[in-house]
Order: C-alpha cells, then structure tokens, then sequence
C-alpha cells in the first residue's frame, strides 16, 4: 500500500504543477493539490517502515479523505465541463483541477478502505493459537 500512496501522490502533485502552468504562474491555489500529493507522499515513505506503517497509511487516507471533502464541491460542475461548456464557468481551469483532485482523492479513499477491510479480514481468518 505505500506504493500505491507515493502513486497517488505523484498524481496530486502532477495535477497541481500542471494546474499552476495553465494559469500562467498566477494562482497559487492552484498548487492545492500538489499541497495533498507532498503530505500523501510523506505518508507513503513513512509507511515503508513496519512500525509506522499504521499510522501512517491511517493518515494518508485521512489526508485523502480531506482532500475529497475539500474538492467535492466541484461534482456539481461534472455536467457543465462534459458536454465542453467550459466558457459558462467563471474559473474553468479550477474547476477542472478541483474535479481531478476530488477524483484522485476519492479513489485513493475507497483503495485504502478496501486494502483496510482485507486486513481485518485476514486477521479474522488466521487460526489462533
């Protein structure tokens, strides 16, 4: 799993760097999700060490989930930039951004609770001595 972290991190990071470009260098904002990919990707090399690898997968995802929280506000725009009426918005570029992140996020939620579930899972199955 923190290899998974570190790729979803990369993706965050990408996607604000990228962000930042298409605004001309002149929204910081737009370095938000680089911002979640940086704390993600610390989680990730934490994680690489047994002793933390608990805690710091249990704060990558609540990271994620923040960062899902932070950005679900742009689902509501999905419609408007899927039928390429990009002009209708008032800043297109952060609201492309904002639904990749929300996206990137999420899934990066539902992976670690999936990957949580089948740890408790095979803990309940183990035999016990």
């Amino acid at each position: 799993m923190p290899f998974i972290t570190i790729l979803f991190a990369i993706d965050l990071i990408l996607t604000g760097i990228i962000g930042f470009q298409v605004t001309g260098g002149k929204s910081y904002t737009a370095l938000i999700p680089a911002g979640i990919g940086l704390l993600l990707f610390i989680a990730g090399i934490s994680a690489f060490c047994e002793k933390c690898r608990k805690h710091a997968m249990h704060g990558a995802v609540l990271v994620g989930l923040l960062g899902f929280l932070g950005t679900m506000t742009s689902f509501g725009d999905l419609c408007t930039i899927l039928h390429g009426n990009l002009s209708t918005l008032p800043r297109p570029e952060a609201s492309v951004s904002k639904l990749v992140t929300a996206m990137i996020c999420g899934h990066f939620v539902l992976i670690c609770i999936w990957s949580f579930l089948e740890i408790r899972w095979s803990r309940s199955k183990a035999p016990t001595a």
